[in-house]
């Protein structure tokens, strides 16, 4: 697995680039069971300046997980700009920046961002992954809404069957 590490140690002042390419195993090496596979490609930017690094991470891609619907894989696109400020020893960030701060040991030789692009992936996925309307594995669908009781309005109810449970205790 590739790592996206940036170089500390020795990094002039100034504008730096970078790029790395992620793919399913990267997601793997997080235990992750929601991300089967991925194709992305993350661009570093880092701003070097005296006592501070400022790094603006994109990436952008694809990852693919399992429909929340009918458990068919689902691509979903990734596109994901975040910025990260980063501190040695025991420098004093300004206040009202909105994007995320973090202090290392000045004797530190890299920054590893793994963590923090896995995070920025997976928090730019939807709560509810599903596939288009009309675009769900039919059978599943099938599958899933057999039995299911119907309320009298014609909503479906998940209660319906505790209710049915009562009556027949009653009677």
């Amino acid at each position: 697995m590739e790592s996206i590490i940036i170089p500390v140690k020795g990094l002039q002042a100034g504008e730096h680039q970078f790029s790395y390419a992620i793919d399913g195993e990267f997601f793997q090496g997080f235990d992750n069971g929601q991300i089967k596979d991925a194709d992305c490609t993350v661009k570093v930017s880092v701003i070097r300046h005296q006592t501070l690094l400022d790094i603006t991470c994109s990436v952008g891609g694809f990852v693919v997980t399992e429909c929340d619907r009918c458990l068919e894989d689902l691509t979903l696109k990734v596109d994901v700009d975040r910025k990260l400020t980063v501190g040695f020893g025991t420098v004093d960030v300004e206040d009202g920046r909105e994007d995320d701060v973090i202090v290392v040991d000045r004797s530190e030789a890299e920054l590893c961002l793994d963590q923090f692009v896995y995070d920025y992936i997976c928090l730019s996925l939807p709560m509810v992954k599903v596939h288009p309307e009309g675009k769900c594995n039919p059978e599943m669908l099938k599958y899933i809404s057999k039995g299911e009781p119907v309320a009298k309005d014609g909503m479906t109810s998940p209660f319906q069957g505790l209710k049915d449970m009562l009556n027949s205790k009653n009677n």
